[in-house]
């Protein structure tokens, strides 16, 4: 576990250096971070307050992190008129990987 723990701070730690890079910066982290928790808070929430069995509360808890990190990119390109990008997507679904990951080796 600690070596999943060790890549995930890795990661966190490269992605938040300033960088022209789309694919780096502090909001990456913000995404990524964001999905890991959410996805492991739902998972949670379904499992030991809903009493879901572990296989529908890891669906829910990825589908419900997923949708919500598309809605805020939509939100983004129709409100605040940012676009929609894809690079915090994939920082999205990362984090959900992310949160798996500790699901798995946390609980």
């Amino acid at each position: 576990m600690k070596k999943y723990l060790f890549i995930i701070l890795i990661i966190l730690l490269a992605v938040s250096l300033p960088a022209k890079s789309k694919w780096l910066g502090e909001d990456k982290v913000l995404h990524f971070t964001g999905s890991a928790f959410l996805t492991y808070w739902n998972y949670g929430m379904n499992k030991d307050i809903l009493g879901h069995s572990s296989k529908k509360s890891v669906y829910f808890a990825v589908s419900f992190t997923l949708a919500l990190g598309t809605a805020k990119e939509y939100s983004d390109k129709k409100l605040k008129k940012t676009g929609f990008n894809w690079y915090d997507l994939a920082y999205d679904t990362a984090g959900v990987i992310a949160g798996i990951v500790l699901i798995n080796n946390l609980r």
